[in-house]
């Protein structure tokens, strides 16, 4: 048996069995996941911790050490959150999620050049197209397949689109956003990814350079959408305060290096600022400073 297919069958049946669990148990169980991974992923482990004290200057081990058990904790709740939204009662989502933002959206919307909806690793991300349903309004996410990964990329994406994501596999993804903001619509793209050293840019990140893309401030400033950064809040087990916020101003004047080098610091700071607040919501396991870094 193909370990794709190995996988696919194990996560499935495994959602069954959080599916009839109470909700309190299913909390638990996720938290539970997350302390198995913290203890068997011994290198993300050490990863996440040399993350934390980049974010956090002059932070005690155990301060450490908590931050990254609860992220660790947080993930496996995100994953068991992500294998139940498929089976929430429509009905019961206004109960569970809150748009904070609306007047941003709007206003953005009324300049009939789409919205490119700045996303990151922060709360639990991979729900975030519950905002389609409570705005009704479509998200497009350019999404990269999975190599040789036939079984899970039609899983995970069947449960992104639960959500009310529509997925669209990404060939080119400035091309693609491009058809998309042209027609006013809202795209989202990840913000917080390393990038390769010959594609990005270097800028800084908790005050150390860090490769940065190129792709959405190029996007941003050749089509004059607006960058609006949008972050779940958590608020509990499957509830969540989905944050629009105003939109973060690209310069479009001047030489073309230093504009793309200073409207991607303001993504970083932007980030920044969000991470601080609460480390431990950040996809800490990410090598974000790059391979050499860790």
């Amino acid at each position: 048996m193909p370990v794709d297919l190995f996988l696919f069958l194990v996560i499935k049946l495994f959602q069954q069995f959080v599916r009839i669990l109470p909700e309190t148990c299913a909390a638990r169980v996720g938290a539970f996941l997350g302390r198995v991974a913290q203890r068997l992923l011994t290198r993300r482990r050490k990863i996440a911790l040399a993350n934390v004290r980049k974010i956090v200057k002059d932070i005690s081990d155990e301060q450490a050490k908590s931050i990254v058990r609860s992220c660790f904790e947080k993930l496996g709740t995100n994953f068991v959150e992500l294998l139940l939204v498929p089976y929430l009662p429509k009905e019961d989502l206004p109960k569970r999620f809150h748009v904070e933002g609306v007047p941003h959206v709007e206003e953005a919307t009324r300049l009939n050049k789409g919205i490119l909806a700045l996303v990151f690793h922060y709360g639990n991300w991979e729900i975030m197209g519950i905002a389609s349903f409570m705005m009704k309004q479509e998200v497009i996410a350019l999404a990269r397949p999975l190599k040789g990964q036939k079984f899970l990329q039609g899983f995970i994406n069947q449960l992104r689109t639960a959500t009310g994501l529509t997925v669209i596999p990404n060939q080119d993804t400035a091309r693609d956003a491009m058809k998309y903001l042209r027609e006013n619509r809202i795209v989202a793209i990840l913000g917080d990814q390393r990038e390769k050293r010959s594609k990005g840019v270097y800028v800084e990140l908790f005050g150390e350079k860090v490769p940065t893309s190129k792709g959405i401030v190029m996007l941003a400033m050749r089509t004059g959408s607006p960058v609006m950064p949008v972050y779940l809040r958590r608020e509990g087990f499957l509830r969540y305060t989905i944050v629009f916020c105003e939109p973060i101003e690209m310069e479009r004047k001047g030489n073309i290096e230093e504009l793309i080098y200073k409207n991607a610091r303001k993504i970083n700071a932007f980030l920044e600022t969000l991470i601080a607040a609460h480390p431990d919501e950040w996809f800490l396991v990410h090598r974000r400073w790059g391979r050499d870094a860790y």
